[in-house]
């Protein structure tokens, strides 16, 4: 989401007026210390001018790979 926010030049701070977040929530989620909501993540899209739907498509998959419980030992 990082990239996406540099590639559209923009401030944390000016994004998180733009999103409505607070820029210590943002900054958790550009850190990767916090998960975005679906919502946030169309939000953060359109306020960075990128593709909402490329945007979901990575959060849906990174969400599932949160999702799935690892199994270790096995590949």
């Amino acid at each position: 989401m990082d990239r996406v926010r540099r590639q559209a030049a923009l401030t944390p701070e000016v994004l998180a007026r733009k999103t409505g977040t607070a820029l210590d929530h943002l900054a958790g989620i550009l850190s990767g210390h916090h998960f975005p909501t679906r919502r946030f993540t169309l939000t953060y899209a359109k306020a960075c001018g990128a593709d909402p739907q490329v945007l979901l498509l990575v959060w849906e998959n990174e969400h599932d790979r949160r999702s799935t419980p690892s199994h270790p030992g096995r590949s």
